[in-house]
């Protein structure tokens, strides 16, 4: 009985995630995130939600030797895997709650622009810059972004304009238009930081599932630089998408630590 109260919520559990994974490509959502999210899922279904035709599939593979090596080796990697997205997620939590001890330099990490203004995304990332900075008079900031070849201006263009237009005065944000990506984020706001003898205790603004590979990066840029956490607050769309970019992470860490 017990047994299968727990098959029926892991396939009830893995079903909703299915369709959490899934949700995202309606919004134009996709990522290796989405499809191995949804690999995972469907495995998860399949091995408890059809339980009687997956024993009987183990029967017959065991019953060869080379598939029930096989099927042992798939097992062990199974597992292995889950040890390793509960260490990785244990990472990703602690460094998105590494919460800013005084008036660190914000350095707010881009994202698309859209013909008409800031995308989803990087309207968040501005709304989190914009609360730290008002709670922080004292702090400046550094936006960063360059500019893409399907984008009206920089990224680090439109957050500046949408945070002066909140209210933040000119002069404490400064502007890093040529990056590239998450490492030419931080290296290019880590040499204006110096440049400009700012704060070198950073708060890097992102999304909370980004702040680890963000840390990381910062880490390998200059260790010197101590680093803490301003998390968005994901609005519904945020929301729809986030363990596809959660799970991607999981990929896109330990790539980040090869490098």
């Amino acid at each position: 009985m017990i047994k299968m109260l727990l098959r029926i919520l892991l396939t009830a559990a893995a079903s909703l995630f299915l369709l959490w994974f899934i949700s995202p490509f309606f919004f134009g959502v996709r990522n290796i995130g989405s499809v191995f999210g949804a690999v995972i899922c469907i495995a998860i279904i399949f091995r408890f939600g059809f339980a009687g035709i997956y024993e009987k599939l183990k029967v017959m593979l065991c019953s060869h030797s080379v598939t029930a090596v096989l099927l042992r080796i798939i097992q062990i990697g199974a597992s292995a895997f889950v040890i390793y997205a509960v260490i990785v997620s244990g990472f990703m939590i602690y460094a998105m709650n590494v919460k800013p001890s005084r008036d660190e330099t914000a350095v707010v990490l881009g994202a698309q622009v859209k013909p008409w203004g800031a995308s989803t995304l990087l309207m968040q990332r501005i709304d989190a810059a914009e609360r730290y900075l008002a709670q922080h008079p004292s702090s400046k900031a550094v936006v960063t972004g360059g500019q893409g070849a399907d984008e009206p201006m920089s990224e680090g263009q439109c957050m500046y304009d949408n945070l002066t237009a909140k209210g933040i005065e000119p002069d404490r944000i400064y502007i890093e238009d040529q990056a590239r990506n998450t490492e030419e984020n931080i290296r290019f706001s880590f040499e204006i930081i110096r440049n400009h003898s700012l704060n070198n205790e950073v708060a890097v603004v992102t999304d909370s599932y980004h702040q680890l590979r963000a840390r990381i990066i910062a880490h390998k840029t200059d260790a010197s630089f101590k680093v803490s956490a301003v998390n968005t607050h994901n609005n519904m769309i945020g929301l729809s998408a986030y363990p596809t970019y959660f799970v991607r992470e999981w990929i896109a860490v330990p790539v980040e630590i090869l490098k």
